[in-house]
């Protein structure tokens, strides 16, 4: 067994914990084991975190895999897979670590089973450098079930940092018929959806993102509607989330509060980001983009849509990627400008 395993350098690119989750989901499914070296060695605390190392077990668990490194910390892991037991799996992160990259992780391994499965898991919901669970459930969703994969993300209550304490309950269906997805166009913008919320803090702090964000959508005379929202949590937090829907496809932007972080920087920042998609020609956006690669990967046939950044992220995503699946990617443009993503599975 030892000559076929997949060696994976955790430095690779961006060398942050993508990799790692990655691996874990297509060794799942293509039940090839790797051995993966200088895990997130970049980062200020190099090694797993607790986030990591939930991906890790939740990941062992669901296909009752042999792990060796899987301690805190550590740079160093390898992953023999078993076979998938779909079923209900109830994952505590411990910390505000992101629920929704461990979601992420073991999401296609559970839905490509013949049976149903449920997961809860506690943790962060709405945290720095992760999708937020509404951006899972308004963004991923919406172009996964274009794909053909089906799930319900329930949020039990939210969690920020550095509290963490939130849980969702997610309902994952197996899947059908897997669809290439071919956009070229996204056509005109029809509307912006937006949330505003707040947890545990006065709502006028979401009314402040409220008014600021429909301030800078209305300068550039773009219908929009912003609902606020009370959100029950374990700690305190707020968000201001935009969803663009164009008549070919729709792109998803957010902002989290923090202390001292003034509510009208929140909107700000939501909006600044939203308004340079518009400037571009980008279909999804692009923290979607690196989202993407993985369903596209294991649906059959030639699927192409346009970021408007390159980022680094999805380059090294598509590296991992065509480690374990016989994909061509193809990545037009530069690093951190537009550029279109062409993915070929051929039977």
């Amino acid at each position: 067994m030892g000559e076929d395993i997949i060696k994976i350098n955790g430095s690779l690119g961006e060398g942050g914990g993508q990799i790692l989750r990655t691996a874990l989901s297509l060794s799942a499914i293509t039940k090839r084991p790797f051995e993966i070296y200088s895990i997130r060695v970049k980062r200020k605390v190099p090694g797993l975190s607790y986030q990591h190392l939930q991906a890790v077990n939740a990941t062992a668990q669901i296909c009752n895999a042999e792990v060796a490194g899987n301690q805190l910390r550590s740079t160093d892991l390898i992953f023999y897979p078993g076979q998938i037991q779909p079923g209900s799996y109830h994952l505590n992160i411990g910390t505000a670590g992101s629920v929704s990259l461990v979601l992420q992780t073991v999401f296609y391994p559970l839905s490509l089973q013949s049976k149903p499965s449920s997961v809860i898991i506690t943790g962060g919901t709405h945290v720095n450098h992760s999708p937020c669970v509404d951006y899972l459930k308004l963004q991923w969703l919406f172009y996964l079930k274009h794909i053909g994969f089906h799930a319900e993300i329930q949020t039990v209550r939210a969690g920020f940092f550095p509290q963490g304490g939130g849980e969702i309950f997610v309902k994952i269906a197996p899947v059908g018929l897997l669809h290439p997805l071919n956009i070229e166009d996204r056509g005109r913008l029809i509307h912006v959806n937006g949330i505003s919320m707040a947890s545990n803090l006065d709502m006028s702090i979401a009314q402040r993102q409220q008014s600021q964000a429909a301030k800078r959508l209305s300068e550039h005379g773009i219908y929009h509607e912003i609902s606020l929202e009370d959100a029950p949590a374990f700690g305190k937090g707020t968000m201001l989330l935009l969803l663009g829907k164009f008549e070919h496809s729709q792109c998803c932007y957010f902002s989290l509060g923090g202390i001292g972080k003034r509510a009208e920087t929140v909107a700000d920042e939501a909006c600044k980001e939203f308004h340079y998609f518009l400037k571009t020609k980008g279909v999804v956006d692009e923290h979607l983009a690196d989202q993407l690669i993985i369903p596209l990967a294991l649906a059959w046939g030639t699927s192409s849509f346009v970021t408007p950044k390159v980022t680094q992220h999805l380059l090294t995503n598509i590296e991992i990627v065509k480690l374990f699946l016989p994909v061509t990617v193809d990545v037009s443009g530069v690093p951190d400008g537009e550029g279109t993503v062409t993915i070929s599975r051929k039977a």
